[in-house]
């Protein structure tokens, strides 16, 4: 089935060593929703995932709106978890607006939570590895992984975390694409796409799309929710939300290696 538009923004990654088995493998990107009540945007979202084929849905963080919010947002995110049905599963990380009280509330809807440790999918040769702020000791967690056993080069590498400054450290494991959100894509940005703000140590104009670093992508989704800006009302100027559904192919990696970063993908 071709994918559908509105919220879900279709985008074609190509990676050089992407094995054959994994040619087409489609996965939807969800982050940020900043939930604090049902909205209608979360049925469209719905709606529009139920009716596509997926492999895999990520989760990269930031599902409440404030403390008091877990409620509201686990039951909206138990929702989607039951309706959209992916071949090889969900799995996610939270994000700083999280709680660990919510994290417990969500720890058995249908979502592989992946915690700070890589994960080998039985059925696909894929590596997942988590960075989560709500894990004790992820700096160190992660320290311990770069010492260790380096990740497979025979198997697809996905990394998941919120904020999308662990790109380095996602270069340094060799891993293929990095997921991330946090910047909201700026949430609020000038016409020609320039970021006011984007929350992080990232370059303003830099704040969404596919990036490359050395061999490694980093995927950030612009998110589906808002927060409220000192001054402002909770709003999007010329950064609406999105859900980026990624399929991917075999081909020259997105890019060209660089020491530094470099945008391959605007959105």
């Amino acid at each position: 089935m071709p994918l559908a538009y509105g919220l879900v923004h279709p985008v074609d990654l190509t990676l050089q060593d992407l094995p054959q088995e994994l040619q087409g493998l489609r996965i939807a990107h969800l982050s940020d929703l900043h939930i604090n009540r049902p909205r209608p945007r979360h049925d469209r979202l719905i709606s529009q995932l139920s009716s596509l084929r997926l492999d895999m849905v990520f989760y990269t963080g930031d599902y409440m709106m404030r403390r008091r919010d877990g409620a509201q947002a686990g039951q909206v995110l138990a929702r989607i978890a039951k309706a959209i049905r992916p071949r090889l599963g969900h799995f996610g990380v939270f994000g700083n607006h999280d709680s660990p009280q919510f994290a417990k509330q969500v720890a058995d809807i249908g979502i592989h939570w992946l915690g700070t440790a890589v994960h080998d999918l039985p059925d696909a040769p894929i590596q997942l590895l988590g960075i989560d702020p709500l894990g004790k000791d992820a700096d160190d967690s992660t320290a311990m992984l770069l010492n260790g056993d380096p990740l497979q080069s025979d198997k697809l590498r996905l990394m998941l975390t919120h904020y999308p400054s662990w790109l380095s450290t996602a270069a340094d494991l060799n891993v293929d694409i990095l997921f991330a959100g946090h910047t909201h894509g700026g949430q609020i940005r000038l016409p020609n796409g320039q970021a006011l703000n984007n929350a992080c140590d990232l370059p303003r104009n830099l704040s969404s799309g596919i990036l490359r670093h050395r061999n490694t992508l980093i995927a950030i989704s612009r998110g589906l929710g808002e927060v409220g800006v000192p001054g402002i009302n909770k709003l999007r100027i010329f950064c609406p939300p999105h859900v980026p559904v990624y399929t991917l192919r075999q081909g020259s990696t997105l890019g060209c290696h660089t020491q530094g970063l470099v945008r391959v993908v605007r959105w």
